[in-house]
Parts: structure tokens; sequence; C-alpha cells
């Protein structure tokens, strides 16, 4: 199944997995524009601009509407000049993060407003698609978990943020998992904020992704190239290979096409339950499978 294609002279802005018939990937070349492609088979299936209007317009219902992929999935994320919103799969519950670190919740219509206990600036943002849970990470490590518009609480992930940390906050389905870093360190929680796991990292992290059972967890890093693939449950790594390899791998969907850079790193990464990872490196997109990777061996007890 594993594909690349050519797709932008630009860098790519984000990538979205989106489940439905038949599984689609999201390629954003704009803040407002996305490319849609069949995951399996790399064929195109539509382009969109998603033109973003005032929330106190009368054709925002409209720009709502619009957020939908070729095969009915909602939206997971969009970026507009006033906010980055975030949307559940069954597309009734939408989370806004506004401009002065203010968060707004909207369930059928109603407005309601999230209030962190901190006064540390926030850092990170992440929604469960399927029960509606929404964690913030601030700069000065605590977690803030609500349950929609009730709050669970404040945690200390004990991880250590300044001007060259990576804040980084992906939350599996139903809160099972949510992992966060700060680059050099990954910690895993859950849905009560308690710590399961923590995991200190030989490499930078740039880029985190959970599929969305919070089975596996990829990373990758700006100074390899390396994309790593963890089991979530105990943060054990499992598979890892240089992204430009995989990339070189799979087969080019055009007649011609440039490869990028072999010194870039990837930009985006999203992983599913299936162990399809997506990716890009500059404006080429890639879609591979664990299976193009090296196995890594499990630790064993000495006998």
């Amino acid at each position: 199944m594993a594909w690349r294609i050519h797709l932008t002279n630009q860098a790519i802005q984000y990538l979205h997995i989106l489940p439905g018939k038949p599984t689609l990937l999201a390629a954003w070349t704009q803040r407002d524009r996305a490319s849609y492609f069949d995951l399996e088979t790399g064929a195109e299936v539509g382009e969109h601009q998603h033109k973003a209007v005032s929330r106190q317009s009368e054709k925002w219902s409209d720009f709502l509407a619009s957020l939908v992929a070729p095969n009915q999935a909602f939206l997971p994320f969009v970026r507009t000049a006033q906010s980055m919103m975030y949307t559940t799969d069954d597309g009734k519950l939408r989370l806004y993060w506004m401009p002065g670190n203010e968060l707004l919740l909207e369930v059928d219509g109603k407005e309601v407003k999230l209030e962190p206990k901190t006064k540390a600036s926030l850092l990170s943002l992440a929604l469960d698609r399927l029960m509606g849970m929404v964690a913030v990470l601030d700069s000065k490590g605590k977690l803030h978990l609500f349950q929609q518009h009730i709050t669970v609480g404040a945690f200390d992930t004990k991880l250590a943020f300044d001007d060259e940390s990576q804040p980084l906050l992906v939350v599996a389905n139903a809160g099972a998992s949510i992992f966060v870093s700060n680059g050099h360190e990954i910690v895993r929680l859950d849905s009560g904020g308690k710590v399961q796991k923590r995991l200190a990292l030989h490499y930078f992290v740039s880029r985190l992704a959970c599929s969305s059972n919070g089975k596996l967890l990829a990373t990758s890093d700006n100074e390899t190239g390396v994309i790593r693939v963890y089991e979530g449950e105990d943060l054990m790594p499992s598979h890892q290979r240089h992204a430009i390899d995989l990339l070189q791998d799979a087969p080019q969907l055009q007649l011609l096409a440039d490869l990028p850079p072999f010194s870039a790193a990837p930009g985006s990464l999203v992983i599913d339950d299936k162990g399809r990872l997506a990716f890009n490196i500059s404006g080429v997109v890639c879609v591979t499978a664990l299976k193009q990777m090296d196995i890594l061996p499990r630790p064993q007890p000495l006998l």
C-alpha cells in the first residue's frame, strides 16, 4: 500500500488520516486548502478550499458545514485567522483555542469557556475525538484535563519547558492514553492524570503521533530523520527506519517527481490503528506501514 506524491513545492501544513469508506489522507497545502487521497491506493479523490469567515458572520454555519471530507468524515483540526478549531468524530463538539489563551467549548451550539487554573502560558492542546476529553499543557509542565466542560484536574508531568523545548501532546480515543513530551522525554498518563510510564530519550523528538486506540506511538526527530514507533502501553520501541528510506521505497504516483533534500526531516506525522503511517518531507507526502520498517528486538530476561 506504500506510495508517495510530490504535492507542492512548499511545506505541507499538516496531515490527517480520516476513517471512513474509503479511509482518506488529508494533506493541507495551505491553511485553508486540503487535498484528499485514498489512503490505500493514493488515488486523489478531491481538493477543497475551506474559506473561513468570522464566527459572528451569518455564513459561519455554512463554513462549519463545509468542514467535511469526501468520505463524510469531519475534519479534526482547522486553523482559521481567529482561532485553532478541533472537532470530534461526530461533529457535535468543537473546541476553539482563541488568541489570549481563551478556550471555548461548543456542544450542540452552546458555548462554555474552559479555564485552566494556571497563570502559565498554554503550550499545546489536544482533543479526544471520541468522548470529548480536552488536554491542555502549560509552560510549567502541568497537564490540565477536562471531560468536555467538567474539570478533571491539573497534573504535574514533571517535564521542564524552555525556549528550546518542543511541547508535544496527543490523546487517544476516550483518553485511554495521553502522551506528553518536551522533546527529551515522553510521559504517558491515563484519563485521570496519573503517570503510567516515563521514557527518557537519546534523541530530540520533533513530531509525536498516536493511533486512535493509543496502542501505537510514533516519533520523528529533525537531526537524523528517523521515524520510530513504540508500543503505547509500555513505550517499548518496536520499529524504526529513516524517513527518506521509507520515502524512496514507496512507489511514486507521478511519472516525473522530485525527491526532497536528503537532509530534510519529516514535517508532519500521523499513524492509525492498523500501523499505517503518513508523513511529509517538504512538499512530498509518503504513506507507508510498519511492515516497511525495521523490527527492533525486544529485551529478553537473562536466564
